[in-house]
């Protein structure tokens, strides 16, 4: 995983596959009090609250509200391994791509 964090941008997301809106992925942040979210594997996610704390669903074999979901499921679409919102900047950083994996 490539840890470097760059800007996500309205830019960067009208390439995604649906494109987005920043401010839909900005309100669930928003709405959860998400600090970041890292992405593990295609189904294997921490999500943590700005106060440090892990959001967990409240059911050990639920799932998350729809909202994150989605967000988990644009960045295993895009490859990305972290999302993050602070200073009213979304950031993230993206998994690696070997050769092989074209």
């Amino acid at each position: 995983m490539d840890n470097t964090l760059t800007e996500l941008t309205e830019r960067d997301l009208e390439h995604f596959t649906p494109p987005v809106l920043m401010q839909d992925i900005i309100a669930v942040f928003i709405a959860y009090d998400i600090s970041f979210i890292r992405n593990f594997s295609s189904d294997l996610y921490y999500v943590e609250m700005v106060d440090g704390e892990p959001l967990v669903p409240l059911n050990p074999m639920g799932s998350y509200p729809p909202g994150i979901e989605k967000l988990f499921d644009i960045m295993t679409r895009e490859r990305i391994s972290m999302l993050s919102y602070r200073d009213e900047k979304l950031w993230c950083s993206y998994f690696l791509i070997n050769s092989e994996d074209l």
